[in-house]
């Protein structure tokens, strides 16, 4: 099949965008009393972050992936002990539970979200589940209560994967803020950037204490503040200063920022409205999502629509990951673990950019493109 619709710049999920704000906060991170990761605007940084979620510990740290990796340290499993990961996660989610010694094994997500199946769960806290992770990808939300609920009956560790969920919610409530830890990153694509970063957030002291400690070098802290090494084993995976100066600043505009996304999602809604072969992937009733990107169902088998719509100017995350189940991955193979749910969920999707970086002429022309790709003239051809 051939299209003759394109868009005329190429349009994908990243939008890098700084400011004299910007610019004037990291310029002002530059100080003659520390510059390491021990420098004061870390935890300026890190009060910031527990003030937007309400959460009373916050930790920043060097990127997402080891955000997950202090979360699962923090809660002292055995070696070999199982951690619960939907294969509809990326690759960063379960790296850090073998690089530990832990145990990953696959859970089904709901037939119609990223959401756990917890008919699945179920069966898998029979045989000893640990910790469960879940990811809301894009930052679709679902019914993070039920989940919980679940993991607190039956004594799993929740750990909230919300790398894509800035600012998602269920009936008010932030993501991040049902389990025992959350995770974020700060990568250049997320909706907090710093380039590189992460942190994370728990409502327990002895969890946030467990991290820090890890994170310094495996030093233990007394009241003031002051530490001493060589106590414990650790790492270092502390922040620099300039990031967490240019985190502050970000997330001083995050809510705006998120609230243009919505703008351009609504937009998007309405120009797509003819097509249709695609729909909305679901999310929670009443919560609208953050903008990270838009997901859609689409009709049918994908046939090569997806790297089409590439090649005519709008990349999908579906394949500029290559997103397929996390155990068709080589290096997962070993715990393949039939998820169906999952299967047919990631064969059916496309995600679209809606950044706030947008013009009305970028809104049309995806429209335009995608009705031209997945509308009825795709079908018409398809059929010759």
């Amino acid at each position: 099949m051939q299209t003759s619709a394109k868009t005329s710049r190429q349009l994908q999920n990243l939008h890098i965008h700084f400011d004299e704000i910007d610019l004037h906060a990291v310029t002002r991170a530059f100080n003659s009393t520390s510059f390491s990761g021990r420098s004061p605007i870390i935890a300026d940084y890190e009060a910031v972050i527990s003030a937007y979620f309400g959460s009373p510990h916050a930790l920043a740290c060097s990127n997402g992936t080891v955000a997950i990796e202090l979360a699962l340290r923090s809660l002292e499993l055995k070696p070999g002990a199982a951690v619960a990961v939907p294969p509809t996660a990326p690759v960063m989610t379960i790296l850090p539970v073998i690089s530990l010694g832990l145990r990953p094994v696959f859970y089904d997500v709901r037939p119609d979200s990223f959401a756990p199946d917890l008919d699945d769960l179920r069966s898998l806290s029979a045989e000893g589940i640990a910790a469960l992770i879940t990811v809301p990808m894009w930052g679709y939300p679902w019914d993070m209560e039920a989940v919980a609920g679940f993991c607190s009956s039956n004594g799993i560790a929740l750990i909230e994967d919300c790398a894509h969920a800035f600012g998602t919610e269920m009936n008010g409530r932030k993501f991040g803020t049902f389990g025992d830890i959350a995770t974020f990153s700060t990568h250049e694509r997320k909706l907090v950037s710093t380039g590189e970063g992460g942190f994370c957030i728990t409502p327990h002291a002895h969890l946030h204490e467990r991290m820090r400690t890890w994170q310094h070098h495996g030093a233990l802290f007394d009241a003031s503040g002051a530490y001493r090494v060589g106590e414990r084993i650790g790492s270092n995976s502390k922040l620099a200063p300039l990031c967490a100066a240019l985190g502050i600043s970000q997330f001083a505009r995050l809510d705006i920022k998120i609230a243009s996304r919505r703008a351009v999602v609504a937009r998007l809604r309405e120009a797509l409205k003819p097509c249709k072969t695609l729909v909305e992937f679901n999310r929670y009733p009443g919560s609208e999502i953050n903008g990270y990107a838009m997901v859609f169902w689409f009709e049918g088998e994908d046939r090569g629509r997806s790297q089409l719509l590439a090649a005519s100017g709008i990349q999908s995350d579906t394949v500029r990951y290559n997103y397929k189940p996390l155990y068709h991955a080589p290096a997962f193979a070993r715990y393949a673990r039939p998820c169906p749910n999952a299967e047919k969920l990631i064969g059916s999707i496309i995600t679209l950019p809606c950044h706030e970086g947008l013009s009305e002429n970028d809104i049309c022309e995806i429209a335009a493109v995608v009705e031209d790709i997945y509308g009825r003239d795709y079908r018409r051809s398809v059929a010759s």
